[in-house]
Formats: structure tokens, C-alpha cells, sequence
């Protein structure tokens, strides 16, 4: 679908974009910023950290918005900051209310807790690319489409990493198109990290009932964490580790294997919740960390109590933190990817760049829940039993008019698999077959 059809679908659209200085409390860090003779990169002495001392600190921010998000990129940040949901006027990212660092497992030996999203090289925990100075340019600044384009030379490792950041009228979805270029004359081991911290639900933290949604039949517990978490591997589709509530401590999981290449969070008290989608073959790998069930230790600058927030990574590899890939001299990768929030679907059950959609049996039938990341005017949901169409059903949808309905069992064959077809007018945009009385599903093709 082009843009300029999906622009005509609402007669209240609109599309901005803002430059702006963004002022940020944080606490005086900067002061114990040090740089090594052998090394570009900053480094931090924490014992010259004025922890007690918070000061306003100036961000050039931009700031792209529509009648369905208000996204918020610190581009010399390499960073998203804010991702607003304007149906409900909810935050879907974690941000601390006050900046602060902390000791991290990287070349760097520390991060910075702001939140938001972030984008990793060249390889470890959180990497060093968060703590580079990017530059930036607007690229398309249109009616129907804003980019910004960020980018930075990782210096250890020589990689050029490239993100061009998109909203088009009339959708949702946050679209970023990733490149990394290894310029060198030499092969470079990396792995590459999305990193998006989301409370979705407007509070800042998660809420008891927020669901993880994994694609996967199985999780990996990396040794660290199995007296956490338990041990390793687990199934998946009825792990309780699916909810925030069910986690006793911190940790980590990881995805064995992706059967989709989508994941997200929902918060079931608000019905809200946040997806990545991405190519699943460039992009094999899942891992979850959060700080556990009601946690006293979420490193908040004011200090203030927080149930903290999921860290929900992908990466170019499988296994978070240490795997890496080889990058061949001159040498590219390169891919697309969507981020955005979804409303009223009870959960999740597939996921594409225009639709998040969820299945499930219920006593009298299928229920089906839908909410689309563009608005569809012309859509239609058919099923489809032994190659026959029983049932047909025009509407109309948008991320602010999610749609529901159930279908009766006594209408659909209770035996065999129900063939499930989404057309937006004669386009087909998602095809999923499902086993009647069971939560499981089959990704047959995914619009890219």
C-alpha cells in the first residue's frame, strides 16, 4: 500500500515535525567523564559523580507526530525518548525522572539509565554506540512522510551504523531502516541490539498484569539467572513467566527459536500494549530482562518507588549477551523494522507492520481482536474451512477503532483448521491458519 493512498483515509490526518531543546534533570555525571590515551570512547570514574547534584541539561530533540503517536528521537543520542500513543494519551517507554549512571557489563563499564529505545553495537551489554555523539539530518520532511536519519562510527570495532527513522500520515507504526557498513579491510565480529524499554500503559512502570509475547515454543535461562528464574530450557506457551507477576527476581530470558518475527508487551489492565516487527532470519534474536515482580531497586534519580520496565532486546544474533557474527571487509546488513503500540486486543497472537491481532477459543465460539497500525476503510476478515469461504465480514479499523468480534463454533467447523484472511479492499494483508478450541496458530505470510 503507498503512502499516498493510506494519506486519504481520515479526514483528520496530519503529520509534524517539531525541532526543539528538550531540558532533562539529570544527575551531574559528566564531572567523572574521562577519556584514555589508547581509547576515543568516555568512560566514567564514579567516585567524581555528583550524585546529590541534579542539573537541567539541554537535548536537541525531534519530534514527529500524527492523530495516532507523538515520537520523541534525542537524534545526537542515537536515541527515541518517547513514544506516545494518541488514542489514549499514554507513554509506552520507560523514562527515569531524573538521568543517572550505572556499572554495566560493556567495554565502557557503565550506561546511563534514561530509557526509551536504544541501538546497540558493537557487541555486549548495551554496547558503546549509546555513548558516541551521532550526527543527524532530516531527510523527507512531506505532507505524507518525516525521516531523520542518525549515524556514528563505532570506533573499537570501525562499524558505520545508520538508522533512518519514519512516520507516514495516517499510521502508527514507527519505521526504522537499519544498516551497518563495515568499512575496514578486515572481517568484524558484532552483534547488533534493539533495545526498547516499555511500561505500556501510561505509568511509567509495568503494571502486575503485563504480559511478555514471544513468538516461541521455548526460553532459554542463561546459568546466572536459573535461581531466579528457574531452570533451562522451559516451555513457553503457558510458562508463567509470560507475566510481570510470576517473576520473583530479576533475570534474563531468551528466545529458542522464533516461529515469527514479531514480539510485544501488553499491559491487561490498561488493554494497551507495544510490538517490534522485523525480519526474524536477519534478526533471530529475543531476550527479556526485567527486574522482577515489584522490585526496590529500579535505579529511579529521584529515587522515587518503581515497578521498573521490560527490556525486550532483538538482535542479528541468537544469544544475548556474548555471541557475535561476522561482518566481511566492506561488507553490509541491512533491514527494516516497525515499532508501535496497539489497543483492546486482549493479548497477541501475530503481528505485521499494519496489524496486531489476537486469537482465542472462548466457550461459544472464536473470538478475534484486532488493531491495525494504518487505517483500513475497506477491510475484510473471511474464513475460510476446506478451501470454502463460510464467513465474511466488512468493516472499517484504525489504531483508534480497534475491531472484535466472535464467531460462533456452530458456524465453523470444529475439526478442522480455520483458514483466517485480512484484506485491506482487494489487498491481502494477513493470512493465519488456527486450530479450533486451542490458542496456537500457523504464520503462513507476513507483508513486508
Amino acid at each position: 500500500m503507498s503512502n499516498d493512498t493510506r494519506q486519504n483515509y481520515s479526514s483528520t490526518s496530519f503529520l509534524q515535525l517539531e525541532e526543539k531543546l528538550l531540558v532533562i534533570q539529570q544527575v551531574d555525571y559528566e564531572s567523572g567523564i574521562y577519556y584514555r590515551s589508547e581509547s576515543p570512547l568516555p568512560y566514567l570514574d564514579f567516585k567524581k559523580v555528583g550524585w546529590d547534584r541534579i542539573i537541567p541539561k539541554e537535548h536537541k530533540a525531534i519530534v514527529i507526530k500524527n492523530q495516532f503517536v507523538s515520537i520523541t528521537i534525542l537524534p545526537e543520542m542515537g536515541r527515541i525518548y518517547s513514544m506516545i500513543y494518541q488514542p489514549t494519551g499514554h507513554e509506552t517507554l520507560w523514562r527515569n525522572d531524573i538521568i543517572r549512571p550505572g556499572g554495566a557489563n560493556n567495554e565502557l563499564g557503565w550506561w546511563l539509565w534514561i530509557g526509551g529505545i536504544e541501538y546497540t553495537l558493537p557487541k555486549d551489554e548495551h554496547g558503546t554506540s549509546w555513548a558516541l555523539m551521532w550526527d543527524y539530518e532530516i531527510l523527507k520532511n512531506t505532507e505524507t512522510c518525516k525521516t531523520l536519519r542518525m549515524q556514528v562510527q563505532e570506533p573499537t570495532s570501525g562499524l558505520y551504523h545508520q538508522i533512518d527513522l519514519s512516520l507516514v500520515a495516517n499510521s502508527s507504526a514507527l519505521k526504522s531502516d537499519i544498516s551497518i557498513w563495515n568499512p575496514t579491510p578486515e572481517t568484524v565480529n558484532f552483534a547488533h541490539w534493539v533495545n526498547p524499554m516499555w511500561a505500556p500503559g501510561g505509568k511509567n512502570e509495568l503494571t502486575d498484569q503485563t504480559e511478555f509475547l514471544i513468538p516461541t515454543k521455548q526460553v532459554l535461562i542463561a546459568e546466572r539467572w536459573q535461581k531466579n528464574l528457574g531452570p533451562s530450557p522451559q516451555s513457553w506457551v503457558e510458562n508463567p513467566l509470560r507475566y510481570i507477576c510470576n517473576w520473583p527476581k530479576m533475570g534474563d530470558l531468551m528466545a529458542d527459536g522464533l516461529d515469527a518475527g514479531f514480539y510485544g508487551v501488553y499491559s491487561h489492565e490498561e488493554e494497551e500494549g507495544v510490538v517490534r516487527v522485523f525480519d526474524p532470519d536477519i534478526n533471530p534474536g529475543v531476550d527479556i530482562w526485567t527486574y522482577g515482580f515489584n522490585p526496590d531497586d529500579v535505579p529511579m534519580g529521584s529515587g522515587k518507588k518503581n515497578k521498573g520496565y521490560a527490556e525486550i532486546w532483538g538482535g542479528t544474533v541468537k544469544h544475548f549477551p556474548d555471541e557475535t557474527a561476522p561482518l566481511p571487509a566492506n561488507g553490509t546488513i541491512s533491514w527494516s523494522e516497525w515499532i508501535y503500540p496497539f489497543q483492546k486486543t486482549k493479548g497477541l497472537s501475530i503481528a505485521t507492520e499494519n496489524v496486531a491481532l489476537h486469537h482465542r477459543s472462548v466457550s461459544h465460539g472464536l473470538e478475534v481482536s484486532l488493531c491495525p497500525s494504518i487505517s483500513i476503510v475497506s477491510a475484510q476478515l473471511k474464513f475460510q474451512v476446506d478451501g470454502k469461504t463460510i464467513i465474511s465480514k466488512l468493516f472499517s479499523t484504525s489504531p483508534d477503532n480497534p475491531y472484535h468480534i466472535i464467531i460462533e463454533w456452530e458456524k465453523i467447523s470444529t475439526s478442522s483448521n480455520i483458514l483466517m484472511i485480512l484484506l485491506d479492499g482487494e489487498e491481502e494483508i494477513l493470512r493465519i491458519q488456527i486450530q479450533a478450541f486451542t490458542p496456537y496458530f500457523k504464520f503462513l505470510k507476513q507483508d513486508r
